[in-house]
């Protein structure tokens, strides 16, 4: 009996010196402004507290590691930049085969679209880790049943002050707003475009919403990022936006385009967009512009069959919306 508990203690023993023990743990999650076009690597190991501290600086993030975890550790960044909002769980860290496996829940958030980079830090045993790799695997967990109008704003130029209503047919379908939708908005406008409401001073209305028309993209725009400027700016041209609505329409869609690399676009002209939400507004306006750019990333160039595009006649009380919608990859 004495032998026997002998021979299991040694084979402990045995065990324990040849097991790895490695310490690969998540150590925070970062939300920070949109680093794709200055991160050109998707992950970076950091052996010192000096690299950390010229990481952060960089890139203008708190300081939450001591220089005494590095005693031990290893610190390993990985970058994942996204075109929309996203929320990631992690399920699980594996390492094997020099290899570090991590699985995350990936939520998609319906509502505000705004580019941005999520920056992860792992904690490395590194006297451990000889070598090692990143292998990521994305576990999906929820996607948007419909697809989103991002940004509409409102731009309102009446011929003279006045009090305004406006609303919108469908207005259930609101996420955000600002000022808030209140049952429509009661506006006061002077003939320079200044709007007030609730006595402050806006330039322009906003939202976002659900939208529930499709769009087959059997016509449109191929757009590559290198061209994406100058597509904007010759298509705004002929749709009419003038230079302030067509400056502030590029720099919002813009990166999103460059970003994509290979772009399908389809502009819903104001028709279109009347049938899907139309807006209620008392005084009518004497000409209305609204635009909805619909955004496809594809792989590779295509032919696609070319949209015509109509030049909107501006006269009198006008009013003049643009906004986006982003769809799913194909």
């Amino acid at each position: 009996m004495k032998k026997f508990l002998i021979l299991i203690l040694f084979l402990f023993i045995l065990l324990g010196c040849t097991k790895k023990n490695y310490q690969v743990v998540s150590f925070k999650y970062t939300n920070s402004s949109y680093l794709d076009t200055q991160i050109n690597n998707k992950e970076l190991l950091l052996t010192s507290y000096n690299e950390y501290q010229a990481f952060i600086n960089k890139y203008n993030l708190d300081n939450e590691i001591d220089e005494s975890d590095f005693t031990n550790n290893y610190y390993l960044v990985i970058f994942d930049n996204n075109m929309c909002n996203t929320e990631k769980d992690i399920n699980n860290i594996k390492y094997y085969n020099d290899t570090l496996e991590i699985i995350y829940n990936k939520h998609n958030i319906c509502g505000l679209c705004s580019p941005h980079t999520d920056i992860y830090f792992y904690k490395i045993d590194k006297i451990e880790i000889k070598s090692i790799k990143t292998k990521i695997k994305y576990i999906k967990d929820k996607e948007c049943e419909t697809d989103i109008a991002y940004k509409p704003i409102l731009y309102i130029y009446p011929n003279k002050n006045m009090n305004i209503s406006i609303k919108l047919e469908h207005h259930n379908n609101i996420i955000t707003s600002y000022p808030k939708y209140d049952n429509g908005w009661n506006i006061y406008v002077e003939k320079n475009g200044k709007i007030y409401y609730n006595n402050r001073e806006f330039y322009a209305l906003y939202w976002d919403e659900y939208i529930n028309n499709t769009v087959d993209f059997s016509e449109g725009f191929y757009v590559d990022s290198n061209n994406a400027s100058k597509f904007l700016e010759e298509k705004l041209d002929i749709i009419g936006l003038n230079n302030r609505e067509a400056n502030e329409f590029i720099m919002y869609w813009l990166p999103i385009l460059e970003r994509n690399k290979h772009n399908i676009v389809y502009f819903e002209l104001t028709k279109e967009r009347e049938n899907n939400n139309k807006l209620i507004i008392d005084p009518i306006p004497d000409s209305a512009l609204r635009i909805n750019m619909h955004i496809k990333k594809i792989n590779n160039k295509i032919d696609i069959k070319e949209q015509k595009l109509e030049t909107f006649n501006r006269f009198g009380y006008t009013i003049v919306e643009w906004g986006g919608t982003i769809h799913k990859e194909g």
